[in-house]
């Protein structure tokens, strides 16, 4: 999966390699129950996922508020959060399975 990209004042961004942090605040997000969240709230957490996500002093509340639409925003956290879990899943099938390395050794 390609990496997310912002354009904040005409430069184009990409991640930082996530940390725990990361993983954790997105995994926490969208575990939770929104169904009282105001559309304020939820739209401000999404930009402090985003924010947090990509980890670089341009990508604030404030540059994002000024460079990208309003409809923007709710897709590229989704599309952060795939690309999170896709780079979690890639790591863990790599890693090697107990009952399998077992197995071909005997």
């Amino acid at each position: 999966m390609d990496n997310p990209k912002i354009v904040i004042d005409g430069k184009t961004y990409t991640p930082k390699s996530p940390k725990m942090k990361v993983w954790r605040e997105f995994l926490a997000f969208f575990d939770e129950d929104k169904q009282d969240m105001a559309l304020e709230e939820y739209l401000d957490r999404n930009v402090d996922l985003i924010v947090l996500a990509f980890g670089q002093k341009e990508i604030t509340k404030e540059s994002i508020d000024e460079n990208m639409e309003v409809a923007d925003i709710v897709p590229l956290v989704r599309e952060i959060f795939l690309w999170l879990q896709s780079l979690t899943f890639s790591k863990l099938v790599k890693i090697p399975n107990g009952e399998t390395e077992s197995a071909t050794s005997s």
